[in-house]
């Protein structure tokens, strides 16, 4: 038999489809009499129905508890990379209440409240960087957990692109375009947070070209314009390196005040990469090369596999990646 309609069973049950559909879907608003509930949920259980069909309603009718918890005590969460995060968990969510009855909200790990807020949720998404410490806080507390980011955390559902990854591209980029003493600025001292990893995908990326990690050149920062500059300022009083790849365009904003301040010119003296493609990076002077994030797409699939883990029940993690891409500016044009 093909997919069984709630027509066929009203036509085996002798009751209408309307009275089918409020039985199986729960609704007591016009009660049925018990004899009648019971012809029909046997009529249901007999053609296969229920299995496929009523325990879907069952879980879309009860409510999800579902939070966003944004960690990161260096970054803002009005941020605009993770305002397009935000956008796309929204956008699904709103897409998918049409069908679920979904409960959602936006917590801060800055709030000294929000772990016992999170008490009694069934779900949350993890966006931004956090320590061991209260990541495995949240895990104590919330059965079912998606991060949705750069840098991954492991042991749970994911969705990223990856920034190791991306530091490693811009490193092989950079030696394509002949630059050999390839600096990075960025978070590099990693013991305040779990999931940070783009440091060690330029230590990755040094070691792809052949150039040994006793040869690195770094400042570790914060992601920020203000520790950018900062940072960049220390490692000039060192050495003038070829090219600098900068943890994300943020950072890179410091950077290159720093350099102009200096007195180098990007890219004739030191060529400049970013990561995560933000609006002011088109309109900086020069331009950033940079590596563009799909950062609503990372929130639209979080949402998206976090209610599938709710309803499903799901025992296993699942990683989706998403990819960033190469946008090319002047900050790296090859002077003829």
């Amino acid at each position: 038999m093909g997919k069984v309609t709630l027509k066929d069973i009203a036509g085996k049950s002798g009751v209408s489809v309307s009275t089918v559909s409020r039985i199986l879907s729960g609704d007591m608003s016009r009660r049925p009499s018990e004899e009648t509930r019971g012809r029909v949920l046997a009529v249901a259980h007999e053609l296969g129905f229920i299995e496929s069909r009523t325990k879907s309603i069952r879980k879309a009718r009860a409510p999800i508890t579902l939070s966003s918890v944004f960690l990161s005590d260096h970054e803002s969460l009005s941020s605009e990379f993770f305002q397009k995060i935000l956008s796309g968990i929204d956008k699904e969510i709103g897409r998918l209440g049409e069908e679920y009855n979904i409960r959602y909200s936006v917590k801060s790990s800055l709030d000294s409240s929000f772990l016992s807020e999170l008490e009694g949720s069934d779900a949350a998404i993890i966006l931004g960087r956090g320590s061991d410490e209260t990541i495995a806080a949240i895990r104590k507390r919330i059965p079912v957990l998606v991060y949705a980011g750069l840098n991954s955390i492991g042991g749970m559902d994911e969705v990223v692109s990856d920034a190791e990854e991306g530091m490693a591209d811009a490193v092989r980029y950079l030696y394509g375009k002949g630059c050999r003493a390839i600096a990075y600025v960025g978070p590099a001292d990693t013991s305040e947070v779990l999931n940070e990893h783009r440091f060690r995908g330029y230590l990755e990326g040094l070691d792809s070209i052949g150039i040994s990690r006793g040869n690195a050149i770094f400042e570790s920062v914060h992601l920020s314009p203000q520790e950018g500059y900062e940072g960049t300022v220390r490692l000039l009083e060192r050495t003038i390196p070829d090219a600098i790849v900068a943890a994300n365009d943020n950072t890179a904003i410091g950077v290159l005040k720093a350099l102009t301040e200096k007195g180098l010119k990007v890219p004739d003296d030191v060529m400049l990469t970013g990561f995560d493609n933000s609006e002011s990076s088109a309109f900086l002077e020069p331009s950033l090369t940079t590596f563009a994030v799909f950062a609503e797409e990372l929130g639209r699939f979080a949402a998206k596999i976090i209610v599938d883990r709710c309803l499903n029940e799901r025992s296993y993690p699942i990683r989706i990646s998403i990819p960033y891409r190469l946008i090319e500016r002047k900050s790296t044009e090859v002077r003829s």
